[in-house]
């Protein structure tokens, strides 16, 4: 292997695990009750004389 290579075999190793790094993050955010808790408020903002659940 050349420099080139293992350079490459790196980076490609590091994007790879920030792809699953962002990936496990995203699908926290959405099946956690904090996205929720949000849209809940914005949508209360949005139509204060409708009562959302929190």
């Amino acid at each position: 292997m050349t420099t080139f290579e293992q350079v490459m075999d790196k980076t490609a190793l590091i994007l790879l695990l920030l792809a699953v790094v962002v990936l496990v993050v995203g699908l926290w955010s959405i099946f956690s009750e904090t996205l929720w808790v949000v849209a809940s408020f914005l949508e209360t903002l949005l139509y204060p004389t409708i009562s959302t659940p929190e």
